[in-house]
């Protein structure tokens, strides 16, 4: 959304994201457009010698690629996700005029710690002295360690909540629309994204664009709306198709797995066929957990990863919480059985991980590329 937004102010924008859905170039863009496979060849080229006399992994090379493809772009707003955590994590390597923090969940839990302020402390590390962070809609937990973390790093806290107002929300078939009043200006906002949760995350941005437009003019609240007014974020509840509903969503951790079941409860209100597919490393129980009451029935699959989750594992789950289900060997397979079972009338959610978003993208020709 801050991409999308500083875009539609006329920036020259940079952004680094992980992971990708379809293709690994979707993790480097200018001006909102992955790079091209001659720029990421070249890339990938110049760094094989560095590479070889000291070994990096593979989020580590994609990082220091990004910063050398907006270096060499001259971006006016490089706009730069943490890959896991934030304190020890390669894109730190950054200074950001501006640092956000969204919502904290249960995830990486090995990495980053068992508990909701463990994380949050992992996610403080991003925060700079004198420099403001901006942090959205938190647990209790999350947020007095984050404000501990504020004052001990000696950062400058702004609380999305507290910088922007937000009301009179409405959804709609296929978007959310609200009011909103922050240091910009008020105006009303359409989002082609489903979900509640999208308003807080649009809160969240709209409190970063405020600071940044107290010394850049450019910066306009008609220009921002109409940046987001097109926005598509890739296996974030992606609408795929209507009448009936197919949607795909990553839905990786317990926090997601609500969101999607908001989401449904809201827009389709009736029970879906759900696809899916994760991770062993995932929290699956607690993921799907929300979503037993609105599914009628499951199609289970391991995504195309050498760390997918047995299906031995996702049948005990499903059946633990009564969800019927039925097994397939791979996404296509899953897609036809889920189809049928459909019987063209309810809707297909297909959720779990974002390989599996992926794969099904690919599958019903929706993927960004090769």
């Amino acid at each position: 959304m801050l991409e999308a937004a500083l875009r539609g102010c006329g920036m020259r924008t940079g952004m680094f994201l992980s992971p990708h859905v379809s293709m690994v170039r979707e993790r480097i863009q200018i001006d909102g457009r992955p790079v091209s496979k001659r720029r990421f060849s070249y890339l990938v080229e110049q760094y094989v010698p560095l590479v070889k006399k000291q070994p990096v992994s593979y989020f580590e090379l994609c990082a220091a690629m990004a910063f050398e493809t907006f270096a060499r772009a001259e971006v006016d707003y490089a706009v730069v996700e943490v890959g896991l955590g934030g304190r020890l994590d390669a894109t730190n390597l950054a200074e950001p005029d501006v640092s956000v923090i969204t919502r904290i969940g249960f995830d990486h839990l090995r990495v980053l710690g068992g508990s909701i302020g463990k994380i949050a402390r992992e996610k403080a590390g991003i925060m700079r002295y004198g420099k403001p962070v901006v942090i959205g809609k938190q647990a209790a937990v999350a947020g007095w360690e984050l404000e501990h973390e504020v004052h001990k790093k000696g950062a400058v806290l702004i609380t999305a909540a507290k910088q922007v107002r937000v009301w009179d929300i409405r959804t709609s078939d296929t978007k959310v629309r609200f009011s909103a009043f922050g240091e910009l200006g008020a105006a009303r906002f359409s989002l082609p994204l489903l979900g509640r949760h999208q308003v807080e995350n649009c809160r969240t941005v709209l409190a970063v664009l405020g600071l940044l437009g107290r010394a850049d003019r450019h910066i306009r609240l008609g220009a921002v709306e109409h940046g987001l007014r097109d926005i598509v974020i890739p296996a974030r509840c992606q609408i795929v198709k209507q009448n009936p509903f197919i949607i795909v969503d990553s839905c990786h951790n317990p926090d997601s797995g609500q969101a999607l079941a908001d989401v449904i409860r809201e827009y389709l209100r009736e029970q879906v066929v759900l696809v899916y597919g994760s991770l062993r490393s995932k929290l699956i129980s607690q993921t799907v957990k929300p979503l037993a009451l609105w599914v009628e029935k499951a199609v289970l699959v391991r995504p195309d990863s050498p760390r997918a989750a047995e299906l031995g594992r996702l049948r005990h789950i499903f059946g633990r919480l009564g969800i019927p289900y039925q097994s397939a060997d791979n996404i296509k397979s899953a897609l036809a059985q889920a189809r049928a079972l459909t019987g063209n009338k309810k809707p297909l959610v297909v959720a779990g991980s974002f390989y599996l978003a992926g794969e099904a993208l690919q599958c019903l020709g929706l993927a960004t590329g090769n």
